[in-house]
């Protein structure tokens, strides 16, 4: 009888890990298209959480909010374009992880991974495109911006930023086969969404036309892909110097404009205190206050808010791959880029060639830098 029992247990726990929907699913081949989010920014987009600290001590003090399957691999979660190869050195069909941070470190695609992974039973795809130190008001310049503060436009040369994440998004799209395991182009992709991270290097003369800025570059940014109503978070850094309200008065005026809700901004300077709030503060593992002193908590809480913030904004299933409207977007602004780029020198593109040498990155399974061995 106890025999019986036992067998009846485990048959009941076999179906239960089999049953429709279970994230243990992950042998069943995906069906619909592929989720892909697009994230921007600076080093803290980037990111510097430290692992150490999420493995030893945040999943073991808040396991309820933090479980200790952060630090693993997600099986239904890809990543591109980011630094490192994760902590378990991933080098093809890269999955998220701890890890694709600067170097050793994590960022907010963390929490934010994780998050859109449980909402989907599709795959999701992150694309990270990040430059350290770098102003929206030049180095991320968008046309509708160049147009009224007179800078070089991105139509007009390689203004690095906006090209640099419409081409990795592109490749990306391109590559799906190469990026993601058993994938059938069938399925498709569906762009949806983009979250932001920004604000430490606009300080100074470009504090008080951040707002005008960032208007315009959530703008552009849903041009240059055909998509009017993109989902768009806007983050501010823990360390910005860009004024707070300027994330929150750029989306209003973009929806207001839009007449929707589809951005939204993350105000974190009012709800994160690494210094006063204990709460944070005991996750510090850093004094490096640029960079949110390696908090960990702090990096997965905004990846957590992003994507919290976005769900509602999620548009209906739609295949981006066959849309009209998108590769139309998508070609014309290739064609645009390309022959600027043949025309024009860019002295914001050439001053960064410059400054790294002209020297291609370091290959990588996000694509970027990584670490060298001491």
């Amino acid at each position: 009888m106890t025999i019986r029992r036992i067998v009846l247990a485990v048959c009941l726990l076999a179906i239960c890990a089999l049953a429709p929907g279970s994230k243990a699913e992950t042998a069943e081949p995906k069906k619909g298209p592929v989720r892909v989010f697009l994230l921007l920014g600076q080093s803290n987009m980037n990111g510097r959480g430290n692992v150490k600290v999420l493995d030893e001590k945040l999943t073991q003090d808040l396991p309820d909010k933090y479980p200790p399957s952060l630090m693993k691999i997600r099986p239904d979660v890809w990543i591109t374009g980011a630094n490192g190869n994760g902590i378990s050195h991933q080098m093809s069909n890269v999955r998220l992880e701890p890890g694709f941070g600067q170097f050793d470190y994590f960022g907010p695609e963390l929490g934010f991974g994780h998050r859109m992974g449980d909402h989907y039973d599709d795959d999701v795809l992150l694309v990270k495109c990040i430059a350290g130190g770098t102003p929206l008001a030049t180095h991320w310049t968008s046309p509708s911006a160049a147009k009224r503060n007179g800078r070089q436009c991105p139509l007009k040369g390689r203004r690095a930023g906006f090209q640099t994440a419409f081409y990795k998004l592109k490749k990306a799209l391109d590559n799906l086969p190469e990026l993601i395991k058993g994938y059938d182009p069938k399925r498709g992709y569906q762009i949806m969404g983009v979250v932001w991270v920004h604000g430490n290097a606009d300080g100074g003369k470009y504090a008080k036309e951040y707002e005008d800025n960032l208007t315009d570059f959530i703008t552009d940014v849903r041009a240059m892909l055909g998509l009017p109503k993109l989902p768009f978070i806007a983050v501010e850094s823990l360390s910005s110097r860009a004024p707070g309200l300027a994330f929150q008065n750029a989306v209003d005026r973009v929806n207001k404009k839009c007449a929707n809700k589809q951005a939204a901004a993350v105000l974190s300077k009012s709800k994160i205190n690494l210094k006063g709030d204990k709460a944070y503060s005991v996750y510090n593992a850093s004094g490096d206050g640029a960079h949110w002193k390696h908090n960990g908590r702090a990096y997965l809480d905004v990846g957590y808010w992003s994507a919290d913030l976005m769900k509602p904004m999620l548009a209906k299933t739609a295949n981006h791959a066959t849309d009209a409207k998108v590769q139309a977007a998508i070609k014309k602004y290739d064609k645009l880029f390309q022959q600027g780029n043949k025309a024009h020198k860019d002295p914001i593109y050439e001053a960064h060639q410059k400054r790294w040498g002209g020297r291609p990155p370091m290959k990588t399974a996000g694509g970027n830098n990584i670490k060298k061995e001491k």
